[in-house]
């Protein structure tokens, strides 16, 4: 999910004009290659759709990033891949059910 405006790119202190990094987070191994392409992909078209500024597609850099096993913290506990896979699967059954009938 996209908070905000999109950060500017920083290279060795220079802000590069037009240019906007975004970074996911992911537990380790999360991404396969064609994951990690497809990611890429539609981040930078909702980053340049959410600016209303299609070249902004070729512009914005995306910085992927594996938490490792135990590494991501969550209400004051480092889980584990296998814990935070759980976490987000229970998260995802509550927010299904909360949904109202179609």
């Amino acid at each position: 999910m996209l908070k905000g405006a999109p950060t500017p790119v920083r290279v060795a202190g220079e802000h590069l004009v037009g240019r906007k990094r975004e970074q996911v987070l992911t537990n380790a191994g999360a991404l396969d290659r064609d994951k990690q392409l497809a990611v890429v992909d539609r981040l930078s078209a909702i980053v340049a759709q959410a600016a209303a500024d299609p070249s902004l597609v070729d512009r914005t850099w995306v910085l992927l990033t594996e938490a490792p096993d135990g590494g991501w913290g969550l209400a004051g506990h480092a889980n584990t891949n296998e814990e935070l896979v759980a976490a987000a699967l229970t998260q995802i059954a509550d927010l299904q059910a909360q949904k109202p009938d179609e």
